[in-house]
């Protein structure tokens, strides 16, 4: 089966087992809570490949975004202003505020991103409060999933970026999918990654592993983070079973995920004049998701594609989402496409 339906490798239980096992045939002694070789090894490529000095290993993506932001902000500038579709925002219970004492302050939506005057616009507000309590932090999300992976078009992207370092105000990334907004942009992942003080990477998301997440960022800023990920309930006896893997796929990593688009563009290119089957761009700005709208009805045409051996993403009314990922390296643009168009 061919996965069209997932950002990354598919959450295959049998697959794992047999990278694990492929990357720690040579692991001499595994780490505890993160002290030991193969997890510091770990750590020091996840910090070059993201362009900072240092990275520390995360259970959760959830707790790396909120040990972030909460490191960014002061003590009387608790507030971050966030996309309204962020996962920030909306995906972990009001932790933000709940468990780190911070306010998240939605912008007005562009699409997947907001506008630079958000940022002067939030500064300003706290700024006429009886009580002090200015603006921390900026987080940017790209791209975003609830928007179905539509990205913030890199000019407005670069904008908010300047705008929040002119203002002195901390600057997160959540870039659970770093892997595609980099690609897309033709760009290495440290590169995007340069304008922010801390980023987050999903290596679940990105390597199709069971959990785990990145936090990187300086020295400084980190320093001690360890201890706070293990005052939230973070802390995990032993995370060789995750360093393991990642240490030996990085590398590979973003070469899969340029020859990933380079195969999109090809596949588009298959399907502009397809009669059956039209294709939709989502968003403004270059991402791997598009939706399709077959001739005939979509449940017959997920099905057909099914049976072809393609597994496609959600459906909406009579559209059906397609999802590019590494995995479909193993076939051709060509094979796909003449699939999807049998299918339709």
């Amino acid at each position: 089966m061919i996965r069209l339906d997932v950002d990354g490798p598919w959450h295959d239980p049998h697959g794992y087992v047999a990278r694990l096992a492929a990357a720690s045939a040579d692991l001499a002694t595994p780490d505890s809570y993160g002290i030991g070789a193969v997890v510091q090894n770990c750590e020091a490529a996840l910090a070059k490949a993201l362009g900072k000095e240092r990275a520390v290993l995360f259970a959760t993506g959830s707790l790396a975004n909120l040990l972030a932001l909460d490191r960014l902000c002061q003590r009387h500038a608790r507030r971050v202003l966030v996309h309204p579709d962020s996962h920030v925002l909306n995906d972990v219970g009001d932790a933000a505020a709940s468990v780190g004492g911070l306010t998240l302050v939605p912008a007005p939506s562009t699409g997947a991103g907001f506008a630079a005057a958000a940022i002067t616009d939030a500064i300003t507000q706290a700024a006429t409060g009886r009580v002090a309590q200015a603006l921390g932090a900026v987080s940017v999300e790209t791209p975003v999933r609830r928007l179905r992976n539509a990205a913030i078009p890199r000019a407005e992207r670069v904008e908010v970026e300047a705008t929040a370092r002119a203002a002195g105000l901390g600057l997160h990334l959540d870039g659970a999918r770093l892997s595609i907004a980099a690609a897309a942009e033709g760009v290495s992942m440290a590169a995007f990654a340069t304008p922010y003080d801390t980023v987050y990477v999903s290596l679940w998301k990105l390597f199709g592993l069971p959990f785990g997440a990145a936090l990187a960022g300086s020295a400084a800023l980190l320093d001690g983070i360890e201890h706070d990920r293990r005052r939230h309930g973070g802390a995990l006896p032993q995370l060789w079973p995750l360093a393991a893997v990642v240490s030996a796929e990085l590398p590979a990593l973003e070469p899969q995920w340029v020859a990933a688009f380079a195969m999109l563009d090809q596949l588009d290119a298959l399907l502009a004049n397809a009669p059956s089957l039209t294709v939709e761009r989502i968003g403004d700005a270059r991402t791997n998701t598009r939706w399709l709208t077959p001739k005939r009805p979509a449940a017959e045409f997920v099905a057909n594609a099914k049976a072809a051996g393609l597994a496609l993403g959600e459906t909406v009314g009579e559209r059906v989402l397609l999802r590019a990922n590494t995995t479909w390296l193993a076939t051709s643009a060509e094979e796909i496409a003449a699939k999807l168009i049998a299918a339709a």
